[in-house]
């Protein structure tokens, strides 16, 4: 399962290395404490933690099943968030650093680029990947976690 952090790893070097990187990680990491104040705020942000963690899914549950009856679950019940909102701020640390140098090369504001959802994945990672030496291993390799990813969350949902 360490794969993933990997290429996350790999993609955060060179993004941290692109001129226009400081742009994008100053507009991720200064807070906007008006949005606090928007309810849909509030709402995609409860929607992410429960849908990353698998809440009402019966995922954890499930997995949890087959653990010793000794097992240290508290352990695992802040474990699990804690890694899971780790992963989610270094794959932000990823995107703003190549989101930001894809706004310097432009001339495009970030907040005026409108690249959300899916579109994460297969516009700001690949202009990522692109820019890497030996782009298409490293494409080859974004791809097939991609796909581990994917088929590992449909299996423990199921």
């Amino acid at each position: 399962a360490l794969f993933p952090y990997a290429v996350l790893l790999a993609l955060l070097v060179r993004g941290l290395s692109l001129p226009g990187a400081h742009v994008g990680l100053k507009w991720y990491l200064t807070p906007s404490f008006d949005k606090l104040a928007e309810p849909q705020v509030w709402v995609a942000a409860a929607s992410q933690i429960f849908y990353s963690t698998g809440i009402g899914w019966g995922t954890l549950p499930a997995f949890a099943s087959y653990n010793r009856h000794d097992h240290n679950f508290v352990r695992d019940a802040w474990l699990v968030p804690v890694i899971n909102c780790g992963t989610s701020f270094l794959a932000g640390l990823v995107v703003f650093s190549v989101l930001g140098d894809m706004s310097q090369e432009t001339g495009v504001p970030i907040d005026a680029m409108q690249i959300e959802g899916s579109g994460l994945a297969f516009v700001v990672y690949p202009q990522a990947i692109a820019k890497l030496p030996v782009a298409p291993l490293f494409a080859l390799l974004f791809f097939t976690m991609l796909l581990c990813l994917g088929l590992d969350s449909e299996f423990s949902m199921v």
